[in-house]
């Protein structure tokens, strides 16, 4: 905000106060003399009371003076206030002056006349040089002083009297002019005067804002001048440079600098005007090196002369961090440390370039922890994790410093061996016996937290160099070679073979064309009938099948278990739940299918564990209109061991629909008494398995008679699966097993079929 009127008034203020000593008393001198001049010729009364009351307004006028020194000259705020009392002061004084032409004036004496005239225009004049800071107080003074003389002598209007008058208002206006050119140049003085003050100040703010941010700066700074030598620095560079104000100040860095690339930048600098430097720099008045990032740019004192320069020193340390941090992210696992799928397969690249080259073979191995989830989803994630850290530990204590493992994603893991022979004969037998050895290193027992945990690894192994065969083949084979060694039981350990790709090859046709076929309707039921010992119909399990146009009947087992590892499975559940739920209606509509008979579905472990397992069900018997009561869901007891502990809760949901839920494959999981207790079941199947060997295993006899006995202490039902011969039913029916199904009373067969036993209610 723009100050110089405000500055100006108190400056005239002061200026007018500093002087007023010194012409009060003078006024108060010349009134006395006056006094004793005219005291002879005018009445004596008169004179005193005037002089009286001139003393009086002189004292109250020094009291303010005095107040003014005392107050006024620090009061910045209110100097328009001092000066207007100045002003009243001065006027009244002036007033009794002038008020001195009717009440002292000496009418009848010319020569008292004379000194009368000689002291009114000395304190005019002596006004002049004190109140010209103020054209207001100078103006006033001389016309309160002067006018009334001109107005006494204008009252006589004589010639002389009149000339008088003309040459006081002459002698008025010469002076007041005066005054005003004096109060112009006085307050130009006075505005120079401010501006200079002003200039200074920001000047002196101006260089205390960059002191303070040449300290505080968040760079390194310093000054240097034409020859290299630094001149100024601040703290931030000592900081950086970890030395001393002492030791760089007068520092010749021309001389002292031993870094060539930032001694080229500074000479860079001095001759074209800027220099620029990046990297590691060494401080040769320090013990530290530090990442720094350098400007170098040079001051001129004219157009062509070099003044020196200014350098800012960029701390470089944070930021170099961070990029190897985000480098380090990039390329290697954040949990295990190991590299990841990114840098190995750049290195693998590397690997089967050398190999080729050198005429060796290596092998890459692909590692995955059986029944990894099972520690997961029982422990946590949190005890999972540090398995995985125990594993990615004793890979990279095992493998030699020429080899490199890498964790590939979630519980697979990938090691590459070099140099393992010139034939993949010798290759192949040395890598297998390193397999064997760093299976049992990985499969050893460990301690996790209090736990004491084991757990097996399945291998597959791939050889390179092969013709045509990059590193994505490679990783494929290897990949395909561990999927043969989890297929295989788990703990296992394969070779990639050719018909292995080609079965890969294969999966992932059928892969495709099972999507195809789902959305064009090349699935469809066929219905395997359960009766009791006469034949009568209790129900039936509707059975998948995929009739391709081009290579006819595909078997289950070969299109389901494709469809578990691609993700298919729950698309497939979901048709053959509505496609059963289609039929349950249609038959139930035409009165062919009664209350207590039962079509069941079997539903993966995948299906029931996704959260919305138990709204799909609702959803598809509400879409379809059919029965609950007729519909029946059979589980696997792998996947109920498997799925998690809120199945209990989904099944019990689906049940009080009045959904029946049996156990597929009863007998071949692991599943406690206590856990089963738990579900709410309606039905046990007995594996075929069990059934088929009534006759020549005794073990198996046993396992039955313990199932059947089983199912009847839960109150449960027991079906029979496989019954294909009479023996196998009798024995079955003295135990207590009342419902069968197998080839005894029916193949599976289509829906036409089915519909005409429902019809006949038996098979005949």
């Amino acid at each position: 905000m723009d100050r110089t009127p405000e500055n100006i008034v108190a400056e005239q203020t002061r200026l007018l106060f500093a002087s007023a000593l010194l012409p009060i008393v003078v006024s108060v001198l010349a009134a006395a003399l006056l006094v004793v001049t005219l005291w002879t010729g005018i009445d004596h009364r008169l004179l005193l009371g005037w002089f009286l009351a001139l003393a009086l307004v002189s004292a109250l006028r020094l009291r303010i003076v005095s107040q003014y020194s005392s107050q006024g000259r620090h009061d910045s705020g209110n100097q328009e206030y001092w000066h207007l009392r100045f002003l009243i002061g001065n006027y009244i004084s002036a007033l009794i002056w002038g008020s001195s032409s009717f009440i002292i004036f000496p009418e009848h004496s010319l020569s008292l006349q004379i000194v009368y005239f000689m002291v009114m225009v000395g304190m005019a004049a002596g006004g002049v040089s004190s109140l010209c800071p103020s054209f207001r107080a100078v103006a006033g003074f001389l016309t309160f002083i002067l006018f009334p003389i001109i107005l006494k002598l204008l009252l006589y209007m004589t010639l002389p009297a009149l000339l008088k008058a003309f040459l006081v208002f002459l002698f008025w206006y010469v002076t007041v002019s005066g005054s005003k050119k004096i109060n112009l140049n006085i307050r130009e003085n006075i505005e120079l005067r401010q501006q200079s003050i002003n200039r200074e100040k920001i000047l002196k703010i101006s260089e205390v804002r960059y002191r303070h941010i040449f300290s505080n700066a968040p760079l390194g700074i310093l000054q240097y001048d034409s020859d290299g030598r630094i001149l100024d620095c601040n703290e931030e560079l000592i900081r950086i440079l970890g030395s001393s104000r002492e030791r760089l100040i007068g520092m010749n860095m021309l001389a002292t600098l031993q870094n060539q690339d930032l001694l080229e930048a500074l000479r860079k600098s001095i001759s074209s005007g800027e220099g620029y430097f990046e990297g590691d720099y060494s401080s040769v008045t320090g013990n530290k090196t530090t990442p720094v990032r350098v400007f170098f740019k040079t001051i001129h004192h004219s157009e062509k002369a070099v003044s020196g320069g200014i350098c800012i020193v960029e701390d470089f340390t944070e930021k170099k961090e961070s990029e190897q941090l985000i480098k380090y992210h990039a390329s290697y696992d954040t949990l295990t440390g190991l590299p990841n799928r990114r840098l190995f397969l750049d290195y693998l690249g590397g690997e089967i370039s050398r190999a080729e080259r050198h005429d060796y073979f290596g092998a890459l191995l692909y590692l995955d922890i059986d029944n990894f989830k099972t520690i997961n989803d029982s422990l946590g994630h949190s005890v999972g994790d540090e398995y995985l850290i125990m594993v990615a530990s004793r890979l990279s204590e095992f493998i030699r410093k020429e080899d490199v493992a890498a964790r590939m994603g979630g519980d697979e893991f990938t090691v590459v061996f070099t140099e393992l022979g010139s034939s993949s004969q010798i290759a192949a037998s040395k890598v297998r016996n390193i397999a064997e050895e760093l299976n049992l290193c990985l499969s050893s027992p460990c301690k996790i937290g209090s736990r004491d945990l084991q757990s097996t690894v399945s291998i597959g192994i791939s050889l390179f160099p092969k013709d045509n065969r990059g590193v994505d083949d490679i990783l494929k084979q290897a990949d395909t070679a561990m999927y043969r060694a989890k297929a295989a039981g788990r703990n296992e350990i394969c070779f990639f073979l050719p018909s292995m790709q080609e079965a890969a090859d294969e999966k992932l046709h059928i892969s495709t064309e099972l999507r195809q076929a789902l959305k064009q309707d090349e699935l469809y039921l066929c219905f395997q009938p359960q009766t009791d010992i006469s034949g009568n119909l209790i129900g039936a399990e509707a059975l998948l099948r995929w009739y391709h146009p081009e290579k006819g009947m595909i078997p289950p087992d070969v299109f389901i278990a494709i469809a578990e590892e691609t993700g298919l499975m729950q698309d497939i559940g979901q048709w053959v739940l509505r496609a059963a739920c289609l039929r349950i209606r249609d038959w139930k509509d035409k009165r062919l299918l009664k209350n207590d008979q039962t079509i069941s579905v079997n539903i993966s472990g995948i299906e029931i564990a996704s959260p919305d397992f138990v709204s799909q069900v609702l959803r598809t018997l509400e879409k379809t209109g059919a029965s609950p009561h007729n519909l029946g869901i059979e589980l696997t007891e792998g996947s109920l061991i498997s799925t998690g502990k809120d199945i209990v809760g989904k099944m019990m949901k689906v049940q009080e629909l009045g959904v029946k839920f049996s156990v597929d494959d009863f007998g071949t999981g692991y599943s406690s008494l206590n856990y089963l207790r738990s579900l709410p079941l309606h039905t046990l199947k007995i594996d075929r398995s069990f059934v088929n060997d009534i006759n020549s295993s005794k073990d198996n006899v046993v396992l039955v008679d313990t199932i059947i006995m089983m199912a009847r202490n839960l109150g449960l039902d027991v079906i029979a699966e496989g019954v294909e011969t009479e023996q196998e039913l009798r024995y079955l029916n003295s135990k207590g097993c009342l419902v069968y199904q197998g080839f005894y009373f029916s193949k599976p067969v289509k829906e036409e079929l089915f519909v005409q036993i429902l019809e006949r209610g038996r098979i005949d």
